[in-house]
């Protein structure tokens, strides 16, 4: 018997490698055991990355969503993450220019392939920050210069990509992205994940407007449509980095399941244990559980997915038609304990009540 224990990170509590690491304690005994800490383009990539092909971590100082300056290593959500601003959370005043600062740092030290991390930003503002970090120029109505935020995208009255940097033109670009979601409409960036990052439902139309208008500028800017299949990753950064930085949109989970060997070691695999956060409909469009679930379909292997909230949603009948056997709400203890060791112990019970279940 061997299980494959491939989950992303709990947002916010557990680390993918501890997720991992916790429920192959709970099932020690029972198989063999093949632990894949799995990302999906959001934070944690970097160390997903670094896990599979080795490596040393660089880090450089960065403007965070607000502009401050910070030390990030190379990774979106180091930079711009949701994690950065806490109770600040303002899609409004936030901006993706330090994302664009960790780009140019990457071109400084002569790589000519470039993997975009894009999930886990704090930011709705289509990527303007970050090309204006490489070099883009805006203005507003009356033609003079502007940075844009989420905010203000209703604002630009132009985009001139002439003196983006121009080593550009000679670098490889992949945006690995979290989700499918394409740049504007009701499953677009603004609609879905605004209010995660602050928004309230009054904000929505005003910055789903805004968005719309910085999308025709930028495509006209960059002769390209940016509203494809992925653009509205990261708060829009995929589309900018689709339509200026010629990148090649990729499913970031499919990515890193593909380096960290997970499609070699389910080839024998008997049983897959994956898990995130909170289960529900966006976890089939694009994360990590429902890139897991559908590569195990394939090769009819049961999956089973343990999670800190599961959706209402989310029947036995839908979850079948996903792939996956079973899903397993880890319980909210009482301890008195930090969050990030309530979480830990809700899980190892979790997975622990599932061993029982599988193995009685």
């Amino acid at each position: 018997m061997k299980i494959v224990i491939a989950p992303d990170s709990f947002k916010g509590t557990i680390g993918a490698f501890e997720v991992a690491k916790t429920v192959a304690e709970a099932f020690i005994g029972v198989a063999d055991l093949k632990e894949i800490p799995v990302s999906d383009g959001g934070e944690g990539t970097l160390q997903c990355f670094r896990a599979a092909l080795g490596g040393k971590y660089i880090d450089m100082s960065v403007a965070n969503p607000f502009l401050e300056r910070i030390h990030a290593k190379f990774e979106c959500a180091e930079c711009i993450g949701l994690n950065l601003v806490a109770d600040r959370k303002n899609v409004k005043l936030s901006g993706s220019y330090g994302f664009g600062e960790l780009i140019k740092g990457a071109l400084d030290l002569n790589v000519k392939r470039i993997l975009l991390t894009l999930g886990g930003s704090a930011t709705n503002d289509g990527g303007a920050g970050m090309l204006a970090a490489l070099g883009a120029r805006f203005t507003d109505v009356e033609g003079l210069p502007m940075l844009p935020t989420g905010g203000t995208l209703e604002e630009i009255g132009g985009i001139s990509l002439s003196d983006l940097d121009p080593r550009i033109k000679n670098t490889e670009f992949v945006a690995l992205t979290d989700v499918t979601a394409p740049l504007l409409g009701e499953n677009g960036a603004t609609m879905v994940f605004a209010k995660q990052k602050g928004a309230d439902d009054e904000d929505l139309p005003a910055l789903e407007k805004g968005m719309a208008h910085y999308a025709a500028l930028l495509s006209e800017a960059a002769a390209k449509d940016c509203c494809v299949p992925g653009s509205g990753a990261a708060g829009g950064i995929g589309a900018a980095a689709f339509a200026a930085l010629n990148a090649k949109i990729a499913s970031g989970a499919a990515s890193v399941l593909e380096l960290s060997g997970f499609y070699r070691e389910i080839s024998d695999a008997d049983l897959i244990i994956t898990g995130e956060g909170r289960l529900d409909r966006q976890s089939f469009m694009g994360k990590v559980v429902g890139t897991v679930a559908a590569a195990a379909r394939e090769s009819n292997i049961p999956v089973y997915v343990l999670a800190g909230d599961v959706a209402e949603d989310m029947t036995a009948e839908f979850l079948s038609e996903q792939g996956i056997a079973m899903a397993v709400k880890c319980s909210v203890s009482s301890d008195p304990v930090t969050i990030s060791q309530r979480a830990r112990a809700d899980l190892y019970r979790a997975a622990l009540d599932l061993k029982e279940l599988l193995f009685p």
